[in-house]
């Protein structure tokens, strides 16, 4: 069932991965709780991704025979943390739920200093969990 679920969690992150990419027109839409549909699925990637090593590679089992994989684990932990929050941090960061930057003066919230902190959250939130695997990777060949 664990399996089930880390694979399901990596054809998320794959599906995501590609809509984002392509620049689907259906990311325009506006989805629930007045949030597009793009944002959902950037959303959903990010977390599905360390949830993903969490479940597949960093899962108890594994642990046990290898303690130090917990540092990976409690990495993947952190990861997921700073995906769960990514939205409302960017939300923080716009002023909006589109994430859309007006370049206002006098405030922080939508200026252009609040885009360039909005494109460094969403970069290490991505490349966190990538960065922990590559790591991992590393580990298990050695």
């Amino acid at each position: 069932m664990q399996k089930v679920a880390a694979y399901s969690l990596a054809v998320l992150v794959l599906i995501a991965a590609l809509l984002l990419a392509s620049g689907h027109p259906v990311l325009n839409r506006t989805g629930p709780l007045g949030l597009p549909v793009g944002n959902w699925a950037a959303w959903a990637g990010l977390i599905a991704l360390p949830a993903a090593q969490l479940m597949g590679l960093y899962h108890r089992r594994n642990r046990e025979k290898d303690p130090r994989i917990g540092v990976f684990y409690i990495g993947s932990l952190g990861a997921l943390t700073l995906s769960l929050l990514w939205g409302v941090l960017s939300y923080g960061l716009a002023g909006n739920w589109a994430f859309v930057f007006q370049q206002q003066q006098g405030s922080f919230v939508g200026s252009a200093e609040a885009a360039s902190f909005f494109l460094y959250l969403s970069a290490a939130t991505a490349a966190l969990p990538l960065l922990i695997l590559v790591l991992y990777l590393i580990y298990r060949s050695l």
